[in-house]
């Protein structure tokens, strides 16, 4: 490396100590001030590599290691903590503590890493038991800590000498938990001891999964606690996608009281809910939530829109306002250092958050900690599929920390066949003859809602997936919702009766809390109209709740608790996060293809709520025991994909698309101007496109990104640059024949129109393009169809009996697509091999098949066996091993190809083991044959039996449990020992 290559090099790295608040300065230079200095000096014994030696409060407390900018960081960390001992005795009196240096860096001017010694080491330098094998892990951050940090990282270190750093502490927190007077769910416990195992581990990120309701941001509230508290954590941020979500998680951070407190959490540890970009954090922040994208803001110094605005809605909604295409750039900022925060929660992380936004978030030296209630693969990739606990809806259900749902159809012809607007209507008059009336009909801007009327030039029809998208129709918006009404408290709630009398106890006459899905913004406009023409009722009782509401905080507010507005309208914006327990129904009238985003939509009826609390805004409901789906669209009917929904519910207008296109499509040139007005409108288009829209776009364009083909047209129908080829096509020797007479200027003219075609290739050669474009482009209008009559109701409950076939068909239709594996399984049940290798081939099977696909778990099998009647018992939940077993005996054919109960396979198994023993001249006495019944029964409710089973087992703990039977058949030809291990072997699986 040249001299002025390294000093170039050098020269970053000083800039980046400056930033973070060092002086940087030669050894002569350094005084004996208490401010902190980076004291450059040369490497010993190595050429172009530089150290500098880290002073805070007077004492030598860390180092860097800068060496060329193709030099492996690594490798000069490793360089730090060969030096850091000599180094430390070398100027012994100035070191901190007269310890080897602990803070360590290497750096090649763009990349650093970071090593603290502490983290494996006590204060005095010598190794902790605990720490990991080959001592303190390095991690890449984005610069050096300041200062102010490494003097607070020192403070805690004499503070906590045994366990001097942060990563140390969080392997020594306390297992009490802090809150016994609200009791903790097995499934918030779960959550919090996986966490604080995965962050003693060191994992950098952790990713928990629990249901919608389940308590997520609560469980959150008291890991924070704990590890402010016990860990010394500096600072933890909390991060949402909406600001109204942010207030929810204020609200739960700040009615927090920690047991072991008087005062509530966020006067021992300052809350902070950051609403503007530029207001900055005090040192005495410790819990702080905010938006990723005012995070953003915070690091680039721009000011976003204030809370509440259209444009914030806008600004947070779309996930990447103010980003384009492009991810976002960060630098260092002073204002928010990357040593700001030692831990981040990012609340619903199934969303973009670690897509686009990702350089944020590695941004800071912090761990992150991923909350979800349906994680997909890139949120798995991005926390390293570090899972550390998981609670499934169905699991919340069992445990009444949600509620299930029941669903109800509603079908009609248009919603099922599309339907036709025809050209001319032909009508009879009173004489008798026959009149035929051109149609008109009203095209609606869905942005501006400007309605003009166009006559039908021919018959449009249109199909049931273009309803909505790009035909509206009345009479099918009208005859749902009318359904919907009339259905209501007659068979979606329909009067309880005594079972035995008949006689109505309860009939509901208020409408339950009713959140309804659309699938844009003017659908939603539409469905309000009728909802409240149907109920002939004003405009409090149904409100919309999407990004345009004015004051959408305040709406979502007075749903939730106001009692004249019962029913509410939006697209996307309270699909996911929003916490309204006193929600009963849900109504689908848009289609939804991607599974995390309807489980997401699901969740919001899933919530409990005290029947007090209820009753306030529902007056006559007993209680919250169930929430309705109520399906208009066959949401529920359809296999989902695994894929991050972008919902953008309108597109602008681009009316001259169409024609430049077409022109494209003809081959015919195009003007400079009209390049130019192809870009504008593409770029404009760009602005509005969805993921999946943008996909089908660069797919088409042979995977060219839309901004790439934008560039290519701005810069070709760029003045100056045309006016440069120009001029070279006219400078340049003619090759010309003589008979060529084109000269100079038409010279040039064809290098300019050489220029546009290349640009204009994929446009003019990409018929799937152009129709891409097109068909992103028209969904600004919708048209509206106010002349098909609809009809063909089809109005049902989904029964028990229902879900269940359809569980059941898919499982059996699984079961030969993997019949292979079934094979082996069926061949260890044959065997009798452990239960363990039983179990593991089960749960393979299970694991196999993606949440979008089916969700099967035992208890789901089980009771769908259970509702068909394949499996005879009245117990249809809280299915253990033993019921899938009886399950998977059934479909294999290994009970006779009937379904026997597992417990009917354990008594048969028992009875036969009897004779055998009696054959051989074995004999039991009463007490040892009343206690081999004993254990029989512990296999036919675990499936296999053990040594400890028997002090876990109430019944047999109540008799003494292992001691008494060690006694009981102790002397026998077997040891009590072996005999449970082949009663093991014989009984189970």
């Amino acid at each position: 490396m040249s001299a002025s290559g390294a000093q170039a090099n050098n020269d970053k790295v000083e800039q980046a100590l400056h930033d973070a608040g060092w002086r940087v300065c030669a050894p002569h230079e350094r005084d004996l001030k208490p401010d902190a200095t980076a004291v450059r000096a040369p490497h010993p014994g190595l050429n172009g590599v530089c150290l500098y030696l880290l002073h805070v409060d007077r004492d030598l407390s860390g180092l860097v290691v800068a060496g060329a900018e193709t030099a492996d960081p690594h490798e000069l960390l490793a360089e730090a903590n060969d030096l850091a001992a000599p180094l430390a005795t070398q100027y012994l009196r100035r070191t901190w503590q007269e310890r080897p240096l602990p803070f360590r860096y290497g750096t090649n001017g763009r990349v650093w890493c970071f090593l603290n010694a502490l983290d494996a080491e006590h204060l005095d330098g010598t190794p902790s038991a605990d720490a990991p094998q080959g001592g303190a892990r390095s991690r890449y951050v984005f610069a050096p800590a300041r200062p102010a940090t490494v003097a607070r990282w020192k403070r805690q270190a004499v503070q906590y000498p045994d366990t001097p750093s942060l990563r140390a502490r969080l392997r020594w927190l306390p297992r009490v938990h802090l809150d016994p007077r609200r009791q903790l769910y097995d499934a918030q416990r779960r959550a919090i001891e996986g966490l604080e195992g995965s962050l003693a581990a060191d994992h950098h990120r952790a990713l928990i999964q629990m249901a919608t309701g389940a308590g997520k941001t609560y469980t959150v509230v008291q890991a924070s606690h704990r590890l402010l508290k016990h860990a010394g954590a500096h600072r933890v941020l909390f991060l949402v996608d909406r600001y109204n979500l942010g207030e929810q998680a204020y609200l739960e951070y700040r009615d927090f009281q920690p047991a072991d407190s008087r005062k509530p959490l966020h006067e021992e540890f300052p809350l902070k809910h950051l609403s503007s970009g530029r207001s900055g954090l005090a040192d005495s922040d410790k819990i702080v939530i905010t938006t990723i994208q005012r995070l953003w803001c915070m690091l680039t110094d721009r000011t976003p829109p204030p809370p509440d605005s259209e444009e914030a809605q806008n600004f947070e909604g779309s996930g990447t306002a103010g980003l384009g295409r492009r991810l976002p750039k960060v630098h260092y900022s002073a204002a928010l250092p990357p040593d700001s925060f030692d831990f981040i929660v990012i609340d619903e992380c199934h969303r973009s958050i670690y897509g686009a936004w990702r350089p944020v978030l590695e941004y800071f030296d912090a761990h992150i900690v991923g909350l979800t209630a349906t994680p997909i693969g890139p949120t798995f990739a991005f926390f390293e599929n570090n899972l550390v606990s998981q609670y499934t809806y169905e699991e919340a259900v069992a445990d009444e920390v949600n509620v299930d749902y029941d669903v109800y159809r509603i079908s009609t012809r248009i919603t099922r066949d599309g339907s036709e607007i025809p050209a001319v209507t032909e009508t009879q008059a009173p004489d008798g003859t026959i009149e035929k009336i051109n149609t008109v009909v009203a095209q609606v801007d869905r942005v501006t809602r400007e309605q003009h009327w166009h006559q039908q030039a021919e018959d449009d029809e249109y199909t049931a997936a273009e309803l909505n998208a790009r035909v509206e129709s009345t009479s099918q918006i009208r005859t749902v919702i009318e359904t919907f009404r009339d259905r209501l408290f007659t068979e979606i709630f329909p009067p309880e009766a005594n079972p035995d009398t008949g006689e109505i106890v309860h009939q509901r006459t208020v409408v339950p809390k009713t959140l309804i899905f659309a699938a844009t913004n003017r659908h939603a406009d539409a469905i309000v109209a009728e909802v409240r023409r149907a109920w002939n009722a004003g405009n409090k009782f149904c409100l919309k709740i999407n990004s345009e509401t004015s004051q959408p905080a305040k709406a979502i507010k007075d749903f939730r608790n106001a009692s004249e507005t019962r029913i509410a309208v939006t697209v996307d914006m309270i699909a996911t996060g929003t916490d309204i327990p006193a929600l009963e129904c849900l109504v689908f009238m848009r289609d939804v293809r991607t599974w995390s985003y309807f489980e997401q939509m699901k969740g919001r009826g899933a919530r409990i709520i005290k029947p007090e609390d209820l009753r306030k805004v529902t007056e006559d409901a007993l209680c919250k025991d169930r929430f309705v789906i109520v399906d208009t669209v066959g949401v529920t009917e359809h296999a989902m994909v695994e894929a991050r929904p972008l919902v953008q519910d309108d597109l602008r207008e681009l009316p001259s698309l169409e024609r430049l296109l077409k022109l494209c499509a003809q081959g015919a040139p195009l003007s400079i101007a009209d390049v130019s007005t192809l870009a504008g409108r593409l770029s404009r288009l760009g602005q509005r496109l969805d993921e999946q829209q943008l996909a089908r776009i660069e797919g088409c364009a042979g995977g060219r990104k839309l901004t790439d083909l934008v560039t290519d047209l701005v810069r070709a129908s760029d003045p100056d640059r045309l006016a440069k080829e120009r001029v070279s096509a006219a400078e340049e020797p003619e090759e010309a024949p003589e008979t060529d007479k084109s000269g100079p200027a038409a010279d040039g003219e064809a290098a300019v129109a050489v220029v546009l075609a290349q640009a204009l290739r994929p446009f003019v050669e990409g018929e799937a393009l152009r129709e891409a474009l097109l068909d992103a482009a028209r969904r600004r209008w919708i048209k509206i169809d106010h002349l098909s009559q609809d009809g063909g109701v089809i109005a049902e409950g989904v029964t028990d009996v229902m879900r269940a076939e359809r569980t059941v068909e898919d499982w059996r239709r699984y079961m030969t697509e993997q019949q292979d594996k079934f094979a082996a399984l069926r061949i260890a049940f044959q065997d009798r091999q452990p239960l363990s290798e039983v179990q593991a081939q089960i749960d393979e099977l299970l694991s196999m098949v993606s949440p979008p696909q089916q969700q099967w778990t035992g208890q789901k099998l089980w009771k769908a066996y259970v509702d068909l009647g394949i499996a005879r018992t009245r117990r249809r939940r809280n299915a253990g091993l033993p019921e899938l077993l009886s399950v998977l005996r059934c479909e294999l054919g290994l009970d006779g190809g009937g379904f026997r109960p597992y417990r009917d396979t354990v008594d048969l198994r028992f009875q036969e083991w009897l004779a055998r023993q009696e054959t051989a001249g074995v004999t039991f006495t009463e007490e040892q044959r009343t206690w081999l019944k004993r254990v029989a029964n512990v296999v036919a409710t675990s499936a296999t039996v053990s040594v400890e089973a028997l002090d876990r087992h109430a019944v047999c703990r109540a008799e003494g449990g292992w001691s008494r039977f060690r006694t009981v058949f102790a002397g026998g030809t077997r040891t009590p020992d072996e005999l449970i291990n082949e009663l093991d072997r014989e009984l189970g699986a």
